[in-house]
């Protein structure tokens, strides 16, 4: 009895590292599990950003920025990440200053790299902040 016991659980821990333990979450599971920490506005699942939350920057004036479009591995949620960036970063703006890239931080979700599935049998995610470009500004050189 006892060694059929530990046979079952052998089976039961190479199934899980051959990725067939664990129940994937759907992304409407996903979304759940990040909760108010998906921005329309920044993050896609399938590239279609919504286009009643456009990305706004400068375009024009002493520093502009422009658009960047990340798509993330298969193991991040969402996964793809739309921001900005200095179009010309470093570039000099006025004296003792250049363009650099105002950072801002997201929640985004990792699928952890283990055999183990969590308490309902899905696959196990933790919230991570990303750094993401959030404009850009004519500010006092750092070097």
């Amino acid at each position: 009895m006892f060694v059929e016991r530990l046979l079952v659980i052998c089976v039961a821990l190479v199934g899980s590292v051959q990725g067939e333990g664990c129940v994937p979450l759907s992304n409407q599971q996903l979304l759940k599990k990040l909760g108010n920490g998906f921005i329309a506005q920044h993050m896609s699942m399938d590239q279609s950003f919504d286009r009643n939350y456009p990305l706004q920057y400068n375009q024009h004036g002493i520093c502009s920025s422009v658009p960047v479009f990340d798509p993330l591995p298969d193991n991040y949620f969402p996964r793809f990440i739309r921001h900005v960036r200095c179009k010309s970063d470093g570039d000099k703006c006025l004296t003792g200053k250049s363009c650099q890239t105002v950072d801002a931080y997201i929640n985004i979700l990792e699928k952890e790299a283990t055999i183990f599935c969590d308490k309902e049998g899905y696959e196990q995610w933790t919230t991570i902040s990303l750094k993401i470009g959030a404009g850009c500004e004519c500010a006092v050189d750092t070097f």
